[in-house]
């Protein structure tokens, strides 16, 4: 496999130290002090984090902040062709200010890629534990060692459970309608055509035999008559940051799939990207989590929305996840897994008896 990250390894950890030094005491008003800056070797492919602390003076007192950052991606073959870190940050800020939806406290955002060579933002580190993706949390790490089956079922639900608060706020009323992208058609149709032409840009030519299928399959059985809401785009357990007793939700991550759609697409990724880390490596699901079925009714209690059109998005979400697996294949030079990941095979299994 060839190592590629999102944006070229910050090797001048000194020199970009410094400058996020002046860039936060330009925006504090005041001498901010950087140290422990370190780029953790887990930073995926969608982009890269700095974790650093930042520390001044105030009102006599000295403090002292964990932080973390986000850098755009610049790759020569990204995971995504559009990324917007402003648009992530505006719905976090929104979020923040306006709803009881946990989210990072937001320290600012820099669009002049003058300043570290692409743009970015500053988050403080929100306190607790994250599971694996890297080895999948059913295969190793904390969740599987150092917890209890009270408190997995627990993680689990407080996770859903945000889900379900964040699908019942006003989109419109949040003044979130500009991920509408003025486009024609449902909101389900403008995403369709958009993982159509995402289809053509990863595949760099090539036609997905089991994606494509999967496409026409979407296609030709949507459902009529939806609600729109803001769909978070990437809800799984490895986005949360949950306290320490695994009892609740201290913030959600990662917005860059944020869309306006069903949120049934929202619960389907859920469950279906924990299906992927156990059916579709062959392993049992982590002991102690709810079962899918479990999940579906605790959702519908708590938003009032009905699931019969969840099997529908299960589909749209193993597309979804298997065009972005072979993009990512693509990407590293693993042309031989873009057809056959086993992604793809799961949803070949679930088109099959569709």
């Amino acid at each position: 496999m060839e190592e590629q990250r999102p944006t070229p390894l910050v090797e001048d950890l000194e020199g970009t130290r410094a400058k996020l030094a002046a860039w936060l005491s330009q925006r504090q008003g005041c001498s901010v002090a950087v140290s422990d800056l370190q780029i953790p070797e887990a930073t995926g492919m969608s982009n890269v984090t700095l974790l650093f602390d930042a520390s001044w003076d105030a009102e006599g007192q000295r403090v002292q902040e964990a932080c973390v950052g986000r850098l755009q991606p610049q790759i020569e073959r990204p995971v995504f062709r559009d990324y917007d870190l402003s648009l992530q940050y505006r719905i976090m800020e929104l979020l923040g200010r306006e709803t009881d939806i946990p989210v990072p406290v937001l320290r600012g955002l820099e669009t002049d890629p003058a300043v570290l060579g692409v743009p970015f933002y500053v988050m403080k580190k929100t306190e607790g534990r994250i599971p694996t993706d890297m080895p999948p949390y059913n295969m190793d790490g904390w969740l599987m060692h150092e917890t209890s089956l009270t408190q997995r079922e627990q993680l689990w639900n407080a996770g859903l459970d945000v889900l379900a608060r964040f699908h019942q706020l006003d989109h419109q009323a949040l003044g979130i309608d500009f991920l509408d992208g003025n486009g024609r058609g449902t909101p389900l149709q403008r995403q369709l055509k958009h993982w159509r032409s995402y289809h053509d840009w990863a595949l760099e030519g090539r036609r997905h035999a089991i994606c494509s299928r999967a496409l026409d399959w979407l296609d030709a059985h949507q459902p009529k008559g939806e609600m729109t809401r803001l769909c978070w785009g990437d809800a799984r357990i490895g986005n949360i940051i949950f306290s320490e007793d695994c009892s609740d939700v201290a913030a959600v991550l990662d917005w860059e799939m944020a869309v306006l759609g069903n949120p049934l697409q929202d619960l389907a990724w859920y469950c279906f990207i924990d299906n992927t880390f156990a059916d579709g490596l062959g392993l049992p699901r982590l002991e102690g989590l709810p079962s899918y079925e479990d999940s579906i009714t605790r959702w519908q209690a708590a938003t009032g929305f009905s699931a019969d059109d969840f099997q529908y998005y299960w589909i749209f979400a193993g597309m979804r996840y298997g065009l972005i697996l072979s993009r990512i294949m693509m990407a590293t030079g693993q042309e031989q897994e873009i057809q056959q990941n086993f992604v793809c095979k799961l949803l070949e299994r679930y088109l099959d008896e569709a």
